[in-house]
């Protein structure tokens, strides 16, 4: 599977905000995050990494 954890940073220190995400969209009031479970969260971030061989998704919020 190539589902991926989601962190935000925060003061310095990333903090994971959802597990198993399989889908990320832009939406007009930040980024949608759904998992496998159905789960969703919207940020009012931007993306600053992506690293496939950790299966990690870092935001930065706006």
């Amino acid at each position: 599977m190539c589902d991926v954890n989601v962190f935000v940073v925060k003061n310095g220190v990333e903090e994971k905000v959802l597990e198993n995400v399989e889908l990320i969209e832009e939406v007009s009031d930040g980024m949608r995050l759904v998992n496998i479970f159905g789960e969703e969260q919207t940020l009012k971030a931007k993306m600053v990494r992506y690293d496939n061989s950790e299966k990690r998704m870092v935001f930065q919020p706006i």
